[in-house]
């Protein structure tokens, strides 16, 4: 009789270790819905990682870019990476770097939606773009937004609404409420 009061209490106590695994794991999936809110169809969490580092690839084999990022969740049909310094690369050199406090990417397709903070310098020539939210169209391979972007190319600065550029930002249109100024050497 005793034995099996023993065989009872290891069966109760397996089971209240389950349910509490099952409750933390309940629980910090509620976290992760709160920092990265799902869509409103239901995505899937997957994964989460540190220290992420990506390739994108083009259609002719080639590196298109590279990413690095402090961290990453990994939902269905979306990926969120946060921290991001994403190099655009031609022929497998850099043209210019992308910094954001976030990106988006569909898992769909090559598109990349760069948000918070955005700065894009360009290797060509030093020419900075900031903005608060910066899409890559990798099938165009252009940059584009259509929120507020500041230009900055030498001791010109650009203001405007709605932005198009190459990746290397030697070809931009800033589309409406357009303003320039020069800045001189003292400023």
């Amino acid at each position: 009789m005793g034995r099996m009061n023993r065989k009872k209490r290891l069966v109760i106590l397996a089971s209240g270790v389950v349910a509490a695994i099952a409750l933390l794991f309940l629980i910090n999936w509620e976290r992760k819905k709160e920092s990265y809110p799902l869509k409103e169809e239901e995505e899937v969490f997957l994964s989460e990682a540190q220290e992420v580092n990506l390739v994108g690839w083009n259609e002719e084999g080639e590196k298109s870019w590279k990413l690095e990022a402090d961290s990453g969740v990994q939902f269905s049909d979306r990926t969120v990476l946060s921290g991001v310094n994403l190099y655009l690369l031609e022929k497998e050199e850099p043209i210019s770097s992308v910094e954001a406090k976030e990106i988006i990417m569909d898992n769909h397709s090559s598109n990349l939606l760069f948000k918070g903070d955005v700065k894009v310098i360009s290797c060509l020539d030093g020419a900075e773009l900031l903005t608060s939210e910066l899409e890559w169209a990798a099938s165009e391979r252009k940059l584009r937004t259509q929120n507020k972007v500041i230009m900055k190319r030498k001791n010109l600065v650009i203001e405007g609404w709605g932005f198009v550029a190459d990746p290397d930002l030697s070809q931009i249109e800033i589309e409406r409420e357009i303003t320039t100024r020069f800045i001189g050497e003292g400023e």
